[in-house]
């Protein structure tokens, strides 16, 4: 019997029991792992993949955040439990950027077949695992990260599999290094505002909250997050309501209505008039994916940014596809068109046109006032669905910003 055969025999083999699934790497309690080298014949049982490389934005926090995602695929009918993921600074590994153990990891990790949050990535299931993290200066932003992973089988890695690579039988927990990536230095685009005036609150945006930032979707054949740093504004009274008077009628609320500017001069590359506004109060059912963004506009700003304005009120939108705007100029009103709850202007920026299909990117705001943060997303929620003033914290920076990103909750004024 020739000698590869005899191998893939053997390889077949392990499959079928689970015995054979992992890199053969050494590990010590989770501090161990070597770095899956070129040339060599590494078994990675989970096979990791990014769906995009981090791109730093200076916060208003004063803070460079990094967001990116990291897909995970269980090649093997184990189950395996993710103990801790670490991201590494590439050209020094002792250096820790950011480290997930116990319950964080359960909390980062989406395993995709229900998008459940686990610790554990089942037999062929895929997961993404969603990290951010911040470093204090433009000097502290490493230029390549790679990414240390403990993994384990709850009841214990089979004998089999520990005697194939070589490891004590008693070994709980086995750890690798692999899935480098370099660091994006494309400079995030800096745009004006989007509305007017104030008080304006930056929901769900950058860097933690859930809705936007791990929005992923199978779009055009891959996973895309275009919604990585977007935001949804709306708008607050002097006495920081959302709505005075029903809650299911739009003009409650103060955002709607209210221009909607171009945040640079640039080309209109789609222009869509033709939904209605839903009724406030919950998101809509069974809406076709081609609604979802209610009348939309999407400019190209140049440099390979778009940026994306959605749930204007029908009739509103001043321009169409093909036309030049300056900055300033109103393109359309906020209104509530769309998969919308409420009243508010959607906005992100994009590396293409398509709205859902394209990679999110992070974009700077040349300037506004910082006034101060919703005390939280569920601080906000509820102000906005019952109608209560906002509860709101102070910040440590507020007045004037220039060239950073409003964080999530962040309450600003526009320049008039």
């Amino acid at each position: 019997m020739r000698k590869g055969y005899f191998l893939f025999i053997v390889f077949a083999a392990l499959m079928v029991t689970g015995a054979f699934q992992l890199a053969a790497c050494d590990s010590t309690n989770g501090q161990g792992g070597e770095p899956v080298e070129t040339g060599s014949n590494q078994f990675t049982p989970i096979i990791v993949s990014l769906l995009t490389e981090p791109h730093p934005v200076l916060g208003s926090d004063g803070k460079y955040h990094l967001v990116y995602e990291l897909q995970l695929t269980n090649t093997t009918p184990l189950i395996w439990h993710i103990n801790s993921l670490e991201a590494l600074d590439k050209d020094n590994q002792s250096r820790v950027l950011a480290s997930f153990s116990g319950e964080e990891v359960a909390g980062k990790n989406r395993v995709i077949p229900g998008n459940a949050l686990s610790a554990e990535i089942g037999g062929g299931e895929t997961s993404l695992f969603f990290i951010t993290f911040t470093v204090d200066s433009a000097d502290d932003i490493p230029s390549a990260i790679t990414h240390r992973i403990s993994i384990t089988v709850p009841g214990g890695i089979p004998e089999g599999f520990l005697a194939f690579l070589s490891l004590p039988p008693d070994e709980t927990e086995i750890a690798f290094i692999y899935a480098d990536t370099l660091v994006s230095g494309q400079e995030p685009v800096a745009i004006g505002p989007p509305l007017r005036g104030g008080r304006w609150v930056a929901a769900d945006g950058c860097c933690l909250a859930h809705r936007h930032v791990r929005a992923a979707l199978p779009i055009n054949g891959r996973y895309n997050i275009a919604q990585r740093f977007a935001i949804d504004w709306e708008k607050l009274s002097d006495d920081d309501l959302i709505f005075v008077g029903d809650p299911n009628d739009v003009h409650s609320y103060f955002s709607y209505g209210e221009d909607v500017l171009a945040v640079a001069s640039g080309r209109v590359v789609t222009a869509v008039d033709k939904y209605e506004d839903q009724i406030p109060g919950q998101l809509p059912p069974g809406l076709p994916i081609e609604e979802a963004d209610g009348n939309y506009v999407v400019l190209d700003l140049g440099g390979g940014n778009f940026g994306f304005y959605a749930h204007m009120i029908k009739g509103s939108i001043t321009v169409k596809e093909g036309d030049f705007v300056t900055r300033g100029q109103v393109i359309g009103h906020l209104g509530n068109s769309g998969n919308t709850s409420a009243p508010h202007l959607h906005f992100h920026v994009i590396a293409g046109p398509a709205s859902l299909g394209s990679n999110g990117l992070p974009y700077v705001a040349d300037g506004y006032e910082l006034l101060a943060r919703s005390a939280s997303t569920e601080a906000f929620d509820n102000a906005e669905i019952n109608g209560v003033p906002l509860e709101m914290v102070p910040v440590p920076n507020p007045g004037p910003h220039t060239n950073d990103l409003y964080l999530d909750q962040s309450i600003v004024n526009f320049p008039e």
